[in-house]
């Protein structure tokens, strides 16, 4: 019933307009544009992106992390049991294993561009 029959609903009229203003008498458009500007500038620089921070073009696979700041992978449960066999061949841990893997894969499936590309984005992930 209320799909088809869809007459506009009578809006309400507004008899005495409100003749203050929002803003006290002691500001002027002045300083209100001057508190706006420096609202922006603060909102732009929050992310603290510097040249320094992105020249950074490799990433470093060999950092160390304790195993608080370790995250979990989700994965299929072959791959899983392949990582870990993977892991017990060479002797060495999970972890270990997949930062192999990791720096494999990003060393011979990317061009010197998208490796570029792709550290930027880590490392900003770390510093930012």
């Amino acid at each position: 019933m209320a799909l088809t029959n869809r007459k506009k609903k009578e809006r309400p009229i507004v008899e005495n307009p409100v003749s203050e203003s929002r803003f006290s008498k002691s500001l002027d458009s002045d300083t209100i544009a001057k508190d706006k500007k420096e609202t922006i500038t603060k909102k732009k620089s929050t992310k603290h992106y510097s040249k320094v921070e992105t020249d950074i073009t490799s990433i470093n696979f060999n950092a160390e992390y304790s195993a608080k700041d370790r995250k979990t992978i989700k994965a299929d449960p072959d791959i899983k049991s392949l990582i870990e066999i993977f892991s017990d061949f060479e002797g060495a841990k999970a972890y270990e294993t997949l930062r192999n893997m990791a720096e494999f894969y990003y060393e011979n499936n990317y061009d010197e561009r998208a490796q570029r590309i792709i550290s930027s984005i880590q490392n900003n992930k770390f510093l930012g």
